[in-house]
């Protein structure tokens, strides 16, 4: 970012609403670039989705090509604020995809992807499996007779997202002197034909030159206090993550039964997706907890070593879906002054977005965030 760019944002008072992921990196960028931050937040960093997500960094089957390529940069730019802040919650061992040969179709796209990956530039390479179980993941059980190739992409893996989310907040804070407000929005009081800050539960306002709604799953709820509709429905899910268990763990796995990843201390993190279409929102804590034995079941046929194990702790999150699937990012039409910011890939895409509506709020030209505009929505 270059000097001039970056005084374009000097000064200026940027309100962000929410401290995931998302929230969190921007307010480290926007902070960095010279921009007076305030963050609020009603709990702790990372305490909504951002704490709940399987939290897999991938562009392995994002398409089309334009979103691929974001979530591919989005692993590329984790590296980078991983160096620039000394953090280790970055894991990149890889990541390992296999369907069953029964399923004829499901076969075939997978190949189809492949090409389309590998022709991208990304790499994704084919291995046996009794490479896989012999050399990669020893403690894994996959049986040839139903599974003939396996695939590895090795620059994907996943992020311990409380922590990454803490780090960049206390490097906005104590290098760059941005704040954090911990409270619930009320309101966003108008200034003009736009919004002009944040109002508070405790009825204190916050002014702001630009307010940016990176609230994920609320981000509909704080878009309506300002009188917009924001095409987006909130999706719940469910994890389950062991006690320490006698399985060594490294690449995130994805496979027909259940998708498994390390989650530290020997814990392994448990996702089926099938189990989220059984939540209602808001989620019945009760209903996804009845579901982990279902859950260890599956996993045990997959890794033998969770046999016998109990789940330790059941995360329970929704994620934001915009209604065509793809991230929303940029100044909402409508309302002045008001900045959207939501996707269901926000633990794989925060860095690079991050960077991206820095590079635009400074003053720059970005074509990369074309595509999901508001305005796609937007009818007359």
């Amino acid at each position: 970012m270059t000097r001039y760019v970056a005084e374009r944002l000097s000064g200026a008072k940027i309100a962000i609403i929410g401290g995931g992921a998302i929230g969190a990196a921007l307010a480290y960028r926007l902070a960095q670039a010279g921009a007076s931050v305030t963050l609020v937040e009603r709990a702790y960093p990372g305490s909504g989705t951002t704490g709940r997500s399987f939290a897999w960094i991938n562009g392995f089957r994002k398409f089309p090509r334009e979103y691929h390529q974001l979530n591919a940069r989005g692993i590329r730019e984790h590296t980078s604020l991983r160096d620039e802040l000394g953090g280790d919650w970055l894991h990149t061992d890889g990541g390992l995809f296999w369907i069953t040969d029964d399923d004829a179709d499901a076969v075939a796209a997978l190949h189809q992807s492949v090409r389309q990956m590998r022709d991208w530039g990304y790499r994704v390479d084919r291995v046996a499996p009794d490479v896989v179980v012999h050399e990669l993941e020893p403690d894994l059980t996959i049986g040839a007779e139903q599974v003939s190739e396996i695939y590895v992409c090795p620059n994907e893996g996943w992020i311990e997202t409380v922590r990454m989310a803490q780090a960049l907040i206390r490097a906005a804070m104590e290098r760059y002197g941005a704040r954090v407000v911990r409270s619930s929005v009320a309101s966003l009081p108008r200034s003009g034909a736009g919004v002009g800050g944040v109002g508070l539960a405790d009825g204190t306002e916050i002014a702001a030159d630009v307010v940016v709604n990176a609230s994920g799953p609320e981000a509909a709820s704080v878009a309506a206090l300002a009188g917009v509709a924001l095409p987006v429905r909130r999706q719940p899910g469910v994890l389950f993550v062991t006690e320490p268990a006698p399985v060594s763990l490294r690449h995130v796995v994805r496979s027909p039964g259940c998708n498994l990843r390390p989650d530290g201390g020997g814990r392994v993190m448990i996702q089926r997706e099938a189990f989220d279409t059984r939540l209602t929102d808001p989620p019945d804590r009760l209903v996804a907890e009845a579901l982990a034995s279902e859950a260890l079941d599956h996993a045990s046929r997959l890794a033998k070593g969770l046999a016998g194990i109990r789940v330790e702790a059941v995360r329970v999150g929704v994620r934001p879906m915009p209604r065509d699937g793809h991230p929303i990012v940029g100044f909402e039409p409508r309302v002045p002054g008001l900045y959207e910011i939501l996707t269901h890939s926000g633990i794989t895409l925060c860095a690079v977005l991050a960077r991206l509506v820095t590079e635009e709020l400074c003053g720059g030209s970005v074509p990369e965030l074309e595509p999901y505009r508001p305005e796609r929505f937007v009818v007359g």
